[in-house]
C-alpha cells in the first residue's frame, strides 16, 4: 500500500513538471519573428517569451522581444518566463535571469541594435567573446525601448 502510494505521488509529480511551460529549440530558416515578421535565421541571436499557458513567443532578436512585450500584446501578468541565445553557444537559450548582455558594435544583431547575450560569468571567462559595454536586462530594455522611440530599425513593424 505505501509503495502504491508512493509511486502514486511521484508520477503525480513528473505529470505536474512536464506540464510546466518550457521554450523550444529556434528552427533557424524556418520561423518568422512574432515582431518584426523577418525570418528567424542567426543562430547566435534569438528570444522567446514563454506564457504561463505555454504559448511559445519567438523572435529574431532581443530587441524584437523587448518591443513586443512592451506592446502590451501578451499581458505581463501572462508571461512564465523568457529566453534569449546564448551568443557563445549558438542555437541554446538561456533564461534571462540567467543572462548577461554586452552591446558591441563587434556584432551586428538582426534589427541592428548589436546587443548579444551569454550565460552569466562567460564575458569575463571567455576572452574571444566580442568586447562592449555591459548591459542589465533592465538597461537593455531602456537601450531598445530609447533607439525605438528615434524610430525602428530598418524591418521593424510600423506603427499606425
Amino acid at each position: 500500500m505505501r509503495s502504491a502510494r508512493l509511486i502514486l505521488v511521484l508520477s503525480t509529480t513528473a505529470g505536474l513538471l512536464s506540464c510546466q511551460p518550457r521554450p523550444e529549440p529556434l528552427r533557424f530558416g524556418e520561423e518568422i519573428c512574432a515582431y518584426c515578421q523577418m525570418g528567424i535565421s542567426d543562430p547566435r541571436f534569438g528570444a522567446e517569451l514563454v506564457t504561463r499557458q505555454g504559448r511559445v513567443i519567438k523572435f529574431d532578436a532581443i530587441e524584437c522581444m523587448v518591443e513586443f512585450e512592451h506592446s502590451g500584446t501578451v499581458s505581463a501578468e501572462r508571461i512564465h518566463s523568457r529566453w534569449v541565445i546564448d551568443f557563445s553557444a549558438p542555437g541554446q537559450l538561456i533564461r534571462v535571469e540567467e543572462a548577461e548582455f554586452v552591446s558591441t558594435p563587434e556584432v551586428r544583431s538582426p534589427m541592428g541594435f548589436n546587443v548579444y547575450a551569454v550565460s552569466r560569468g562567460a564575458y569575463e571567462s571567455d576572452p574571444t567573446l566580442p568586447r562592449g559595454q555591459k548591459l542589465s536586462w533592465a538597461e537593455v530594455q531602456e537601450l531598445v525601448r530609447r533607439q525605438w522611440r528615434e524610430g525602428p530599425p530598418l524591418g521593424a513593424p510600423q506603427q499606425h
